[in-house]
């Protein structure tokens, strides 16, 4: 069972580094066309704003994913880094199930929304794309995040290590610091 999860979970990290990164280079690649065109033709390519604010659409509710994975999402530690043991487990495991759930419900609440957009038929007024294409990452993403959360609390709620995602064991990186250059040794 745990073999199939970590497969899962290593293509479901693929598939949001190919969408996120490939909307990043999407947008560059889109941006840079567009001021070339206006310097040396006088002409921008039509469609540059529409296009670039879905792919940051995109981007937002697919990272969100992304980030809760490789454990860079923004997280309120104060009371978390005051507890120790087991108490400190108990607590990750329960904000990993709450926000976990919380997901799941902002993805429920999505799901309504995309479907308000398709019923209505609303599109781009540019260039005619439906919303609900592109809206549709917004439950997709927030399922996705929610079942990172789940997994991780399955993941510390099965092992004697804390994981801070599923893949990530919890401690913070050493920062080396730098001595002022007075007090630096002589190489």
């Amino acid at each position: 069972m745990g073999k199939i999860i970590r497969v899962i979970d290593r293509i479901l990290e693929y598939m949001e580094a190919t969408i996120v990164g490939g909307s990043i280079v999407v947008m560059a690649v889109l941006m840079v066309t567009h001021v070339l065109g206006r310097m040396f033709f006088q002409v921008g390519v039509p469609g540059r704003t529409e296009v670039t604010e879905l792919l940051i659409v995109l981007i937002t509710f697919v990272g969100v994913s992304y980030a809760v994975r490789r454990a860079r999402h923004i997280s309120m530690s104060a009371i978390y880094d005051q507890l120790k043991g087991i108490a400190r487990k108990v607590f990750i495991i329960m904000i990993c199930l709450v926000t976990g759930a919380l997901l799941f419900y902002m993805a429920w609440e999505a799901v309504g929304y995309v479907e308000t957009i398709y019923r209505r038929q609303r599109s781009t007024s540019a260039l005619n794309i439906p919303l609900w294409m592109i809206y549709i990452s917004m439950p997709i993403g927030f399922t996705l995040a929610g079942i990172q959360y789940w997994l991780t609390a399955f993941r510390n709620l099965t092992t004697k290590e804390m994981y801070r995602s599923f893949t990530e064991l919890e401690g913070y990186d050493e920062v080396p610091v730098e001595m002022p250059d007075e007090e630096q040794e002589p190489r």
